[in-house]
């Protein structure tokens, strides 16, 4: 009798340790479920953001950082497979994607925390983004009304040097200010009354254009020391109406364009006039208020009313185009022209053939462009009292 008790008792003991094994073992487990759970809730990444429109040719795609990350994988929807498909494993948190088939088409992207095959978190919430098609996005831009550093009162000339500095003439407030590729003021650069165009020879020296002052061009050595200064008011040979733009060729000469007295003259680096060409008219070679002036390619483009005159390097008339636009400042860089046209700038090649607007929709009134070290397009935007600067991408 005494045997059989204890056997029974032996029995439910292990019975009932049994029944709490399991139970502890059942609830281990849902710690560990939940623990896992609440893991990939904090691991699983959030803000997923793509960009729509920003850039011309590529989209970025970023997230917030998650603290037990140790790399990402940036899923991608294709098409054509009709899923997801594994795009970048990365430890960063964004991305620019620019295998882009089609601008201002959808993209949709997913990321997860992917730490090993063994250790991964959900998908974050998924995101589209889409390129504009365009080759340049606005940037930055900097500046606004008043006379204090950074700040503009009738500024439509810009410059740039072979390093990239930006140069601002304000005729209002009879200066230049200097500025870096990033909007930061460095110094003031140049004051004159009524300072207007400003450009860049290859020896380091500069020349510096004014209205309303006893001289009308000066050139400065790199150290700012005055070499030479000329000009007055008037029609004659040492005469100006209006200095518009500048230019400087490949042999350093430099071509001045007069918009009052309907005419450009041609110069050599130390101020020696070579040569006038120009008069009042419509016809080919004649001027009618012409704003802009810039040397491309071994020849002379001109920017008058509703045209572009183009002239060899002796003011011999070559060619013209027709343009819907007003055209006022011209710059080159590489096989393209850059002109300020007021609500964006053109970009065009020597046949005046658009390839592209930058700008478009975003300029109040684009008179002065410039284009930096890395071909960034700069542009004056007069009337809000702004620089913008356009980037390729």
């Amino acid at each position: 009798m005494f045997r059989s008790l204890s056997l029974l008792a032996a029995c439910c003991l292990f019975f009932s340790c049994f029944l709490f094994s399991s139970c502890e073992k059942e609830g281990l487990t849902k710690i560990d479920t939940l623990r896992i759970i609440d893991t990939l809730d904090v691991d699983r990444p959030i803000n997923l953001k793509a960009t729509k429109g920003i850039y011309g040719s590529r989209i970025t795609v970023s997230w917030t950082p998650m603290p037990l990350a140790q790399k990402y994988q940036l899923y991608k929807f294709d098409n054509v497979a009709q899923k997801y498909v594994l795009l970048k494993e990365l430890a960063d948190t964004t991305f620019d994607d620019s295998a882009i088939s089609k601008s201002l088409t959808k993209n949709f992207y997913k990321v997860r925390t992917y730490n090993s095959p063994k250790s991964f978190s959900r998908f974050s919430d998924a995101d589209f983004g889409y390129t504009s098609g365009l080759n340049y996005y606005r940037a930055l831009s900097f500046g606004s009304e008043g006379n204090g550093i950074g700040q503009f009162s009738f500024a439509y000339h810009v410059e740039t040097d072979k390093t990239g500095n930006i140069y601002v003439s304000d005729e209002g407030l009879n200066r230049v200010q200097k500025f870096d590729i990033n909007g930061n003021y460095k110094e003031l650069f140049y004051t004159g009354s009524g300072a207007r165009a400003t450009g860049f020879f290859n020896n380091g020296n500069y020349i510096a254009t004014r209205t309303q002052s006893s001289s009308y061009v000066q050139i400065f050595d790199a150290n700012k020391q005055l070499i030479r200064e000329w000009g007055v008011y008037g029609t004659g040979d040492n005469g100006f109406g209006n200095i518009e733009e500048l230019t400087i060729d490949d042999e350093q000469n430099i071509w001045i364009v007069d918009s009052l007295n309907d005419r450009v003259k041609k110069y050599d680096s130390n101020g020696k006039l070579l040569f006038t060409f120009g008069t009042e008219g419509r016809a080919s070679g004649q001027f009618y208020t012409p704003l802009g002036i810039c040397y491309f390619k071994g020849n002379i483009y001109v920017s008058d009313a509703g045209r572009m005159q183009v002239f060899d390097k002796q003011g011999k008339y070559l060619k013209t185009w027709k343009v819907s636009d007003n055209y006022w400042a011209i710059k080159a860089k590489g096989d393209y022209l850059y002109i300020a046209a007021g609500g964006y700038i053109i970009k065009t090649d020597e046949n005046g053939d658009v390839r592209e607007k930058i700008g478009l929709g975003q300029l109040d009134f684009a008179r002065g462009v410039a284009i930096g070290a890395n071909d960034e397009v700069i542009a004056c935007d007069i009337y809000v009292r702004k620089i913008v600067i356009y980037k390729k991408g």
